[in-house]
């Protein structure tokens, strides 16, 4: 009898995330077409429904058809029927997001940056606290917590096996949030979230394959394959170690070192920027050495390109800063990955430094509305 009450459970969860979405994905929709794309018998459709309406998930929006025949009313997702936040502690400073279930940024704010587990549980789940209090929403209807950092997690995306920018080690940060926040909480690497953020409504919406390499402040990779993070069996895919010279304060520090004269007392951004205006410029060794670069960049990024075969390659960063020498840069990337299929399209990051807040939210949207499988 247990069993068969959990199997009607299950199958039960199941067809409700099956409905979500599919009307998240499709809406507004009818319940006829509703049945008919599900292949769910219009009784269990209705009934659903009518559950998802009164847990303020899904409500009517209205009619469709014309003339004297039968109007279907359509459904939608309620887009203040809960909300998802999304936190990047990856960056200086840190960056929060809220989106409504429809996916519309609601509200965003500058955090403090938090290093130490101490300092987390404490400052950062105190800024949450008052975040969420200043939007004046019910807790009960903050739907997830997002949560985009730098370093690798475990395969269950619950523990920080390390991350040497925020000091953790071995750390169970999701359970600890959790604890403290009493609201679920999801966790995701910033390059991975940033990568996400492309693919649900920047650079590469609706396209379910794509590489995301970043070449900033640090370097790596976010991959989204089929629609889904892919982490690696280890949780370590997307490290671009070969391009570790090449990011910001490596190479502006090189830069400043051998050409003193050229850039001294420039910041780091300040730098690669004269240093690209050089190269473009034909100055030498600059250009030279500028040329070095774009083909050393290019190589690796055709290899990944001829490797995965992603629908698009999202690039970030210094790299993309100046429009002639992206493009300079492109066009050895396609010049490297000899593909007999056409050029694969290569696109500057849409949502720059707040993709991975909203990317950590986004995730939040998406595993509401996932369609749920038998395990």
């Amino acid at each position: 009898m247990t069993n068969k009450v959990g199997n009607q459970q299950m199958l039960r969860e199941i067809n409700v995330s099956t409905l979500l979405h599919m009307i998240f994905e499709h809406g507004p929709i009818s319940r006829v077409e509703l049945s008919r794309k599900t292949k769910l018998s219009p009784t269990t459709v209705s009934v659903l429904i009518e559950d998802l309406i009164r847990e303020q998930l899904v409500h009517e929006t209205g009619m469709a058809g014309k003339g004297v025949g039968r109007k279907m009313t359509l459904l939608n997702i309620r887009a203040d029927g809960g909300y998802v936040i999304g936190v990047d502690i990856s960056s200086l400073p840190a960056h929060c997001v809220l989106l409504d279930l429809s996916g519309k940024l609601v509200a965003s704010q500058s955090l403090e940056s938090v290093r130490g587990k101490d300092h987390i549980l404490t400052s950062l789940v105190k800024q949450l606290q008052e975040f969420i209090h200043q939007q004046q929403i019910p807790q009960e209807l903050i739907r997830r917590i997002g949560i985009s950092l730098p370093g690798r997690l475990d395969e269950t995306q619950s523990i920080v096996i390390s991350s040497k920018y925020l000091q953790l080690e071995q750390f169970p940060l999701r359970q600890m949030l959790e604890q403290e926040l009493s609201l679920p909480v999801l966790l995701v690497n910033d390059l991975d979230a940033a990568g996400f953020a492309e693919r649900f409504s920047g650079a590469a919406k609706n396209e379910h394959t794509i590489i995301f390499l970043m070449i900033g402040q640090g370097t790596g990779a976010g991959l989204v394959l089929n629609g889904e993070i892919y982490h690696g069996s280890s949780g370590a895919a997307g490290r671009t170690t070969h391009l570790s010279p090449y990011c910001a304060p490596i190479l502006a520090d090189r830069l400043r070192t051998n050409h003193s004269e050229e850039f001294e007392s420039m910041s780091p951004e300040d730098t690669v920027h004269a240093f690209m205006d050089l190269v473009l410029a034909g100055v030498q060794p600059f250009s030279d050495l500028g040329e070095l670069i774009i083909r050393d960049i290019a190589d690796y990024c055709g290899k990944m390109l001829e490797m995965l075969n992603p629908q698009k390659m999202i690039l970030g960063g210094w790299i993309t800063d100046n429009t002639a020498f992206f493009n300079r840069l492109v066009d050895a990337i396609h010049e490297a990955d000899h593909s007999p299929y056409g050029d694969t399209p290569i696109v500057v990051f849409h949502w720059k430094k707040y993709g991975a807040a909203l990317g950590a939210a986004m995730l939040g949207l998406h595993e509401i509305f996932k369609k749920k499988t038998v395990q």
